[in-house]
């Protein structure tokens, strides 16, 4: 017989007793064994398989003295004893899975605790704050979240929410492991829709080789930040950095930012990176209504322009002298890597939207200019926008270095051979041929 699975139940008793016990009741009828953490913060509820008195004490602490708190500093004492008490449970063979249910506070407690734990081991949050932004619940970490109709009460139809949900954790903890395929070595590489033909042909290159598997993360913030994690426990052995947009959203405000530690993970690991600027004419926005005023009294300037991607999306095109802001960024992350790394920029255009003229194949069907291009008076041909990237880039980046190179290529970010340009470069990575100059004596690349 199959053993059952253990799950943690997780939540704020005083408040949630009810609905918690009835979870617990279910992830038992379906086949779990369920271990219910009491995370009060008010006043501890006595039938808890773990209490709150068990979960500050693995910090030090008493209930007397955390009920004395106010309730957000309480909050913080007792994550920290939860992290604690799952960690000791996951090294005990004792944690398949984990759910928990919420309001807001408790719901920011309980997902920071399940940040912790590795990723594949089930995590099932139960939030009304599903209805909103999650990322700071989820942060980079695979933590479902369902939103149960209301914040309490059994009734009708929470029972039959909690019902889902309690069978749902079981069965992520019960399902067969999927059949066991050769561990290849991992390729991390990040993408947006706007650079989707460049990234999914410089994956297949490896990908049809067969010695490498490819993960794509979406450029949306939480992938970037996810990926520098995987870059930083190990998991990648290269990367296609091909959609680096995200750097533009830090820099300038948008709401897809990976942070100040995006486009440091590789540098840091030595692990070879082939770097590119995809989606660095683009910020990124919600609906229209939620640019801020700054970009609509922008418009007069090169590059500056407001396009809806879709009712929930808006994307606003970096400046030319933001282009030249991000460029010395940039550089100066990849002056700090200690492997191997090459910067390829395209001339004539960073994705779908950054195209002269009508072109499927590159992203942009309609017989125009795509929104953010910018052309270079002196070289209409080439990007505005990726001059000002090269200046800042001759101005700031490392060029005695012999494990940093900057390839200017004669293309498009879209184009098939700048997708197969970044694919050989990281194949020489990773084959341990690379050197500095490699590609330069190819009729598409410009002296740098």
């Amino acid at each position: 017989m199959a053993k059952k699975p253990s799950i943690v139940v997780a939540g704020i008793l005083d408040t949630k007793g009810n609905e918690i016990r009835f979870i617990a009741d279910r992830v038992r009828a379906a086949g779990g064994i369920p271990v219910i953490l009491e995370m009060s913060v008010g006043k501890e509820a006595g039938w808890a398989d773990i209490s709150v008195s068990e979960v500050v004490a693995k910090v030090g602490r008493t209930i007397n003295e955390i009920f004395a708190l106010e309730r957000a500093k309480a909050a913080e004492v007792i994550i920290e004893g939860m992290i604690k008490v799952l960690s000791e449970l996951r090294q005990q063979g004792k944690l398949d899975g984990i759910i928990a249910m919420a309001g807001s506070m408790g719901t920011s407690m309980a997902t920071r605790a399940m940040q912790t734990l590795p990723i594949g081991l089930p995590k099932l949050m139960l939030s009304t704050m599903a209805s909103g932004d999650v990322r700071p619940y989820v942060g980079t970490k695979d933590i479902g979240m369902l939103y149960p109709i209301a914040e309490g009460g059994l009734n009708v139809v929470t029972r039959k929410v909690l019902n889902n949900a309690a069978g749902a954790i079981v069965g992520m903890a019960t399902i067969p492991e999927p059949k066991v395929v050769k561990k290849k070595p991992l390729i991390g590489c990040m993408m947006f829709g706007v650079t989707t033909p460049c990234v999914l042909r410089a994956s297949k290159y490896f990908e049809d080789r067969g010695d490498y598997d490819v993960m794509i993360n979406h450029a949306v913030g939480s992938g970037g930040r996810s990926m520098e994690e995987l870059i930083l426990d190990g998991y990648v052995v290269g990367m296609l950095d091909i959609t680096t947009h995200e750097i533009a959203d830090f820099l300038c405000g948008g709401i897809l930012s990976a942070g100040p530690d995006r486009l440091t993970a590789a540098g840091r690991k030595g692990i070879p990176q082939v770097v590119s600027t995809g989606g660095l004419d683009m910020i990124n926005f919600g609906p229209v209504d939620t640019v801020p005023d700054k970009y609509k009294e922008e418009l007069h300037i090169p590059g500056r322009v407001i396009h809806v991607h879709n009712p929930m999306v808006t994307v606003v095109g970096t400046s030319v002298d933001e282009g030249y802001l991000i460029g010395k960024h940039i550089a100066s992350k990849l002056n700090q890597a200690s492997g191997p790394t090459a910067l390829c920029v395209p001339l004539r255009g960073w994705g779908a939207y950054d195209t002269a003229s009508r072109n499927p194949d590159l992203g942009w069907a309609e017989d125009s200019p795509a929104p953010f291009w910018v052309s270079d008076p002196e070289k209409p041909e080439w990007s505005l926008r990726a001059k000002r990237f090269v200046e800042a880039l001759r101005e700031v980046i490392s060029r005695d270095k012999p494990n940093l190179d900057v390839l200017l290529v004669d293309q498009h970010m879209n184009e098939a051979e700048f997708a197969d340009l970044m694919a050989e470069l990281l194949d020489e990575m990773l084959a341990g041929t690379w050197k500095k100059g490699s590609h330069h004596n190819l009729p598409e690349i410009v002296p740098f």
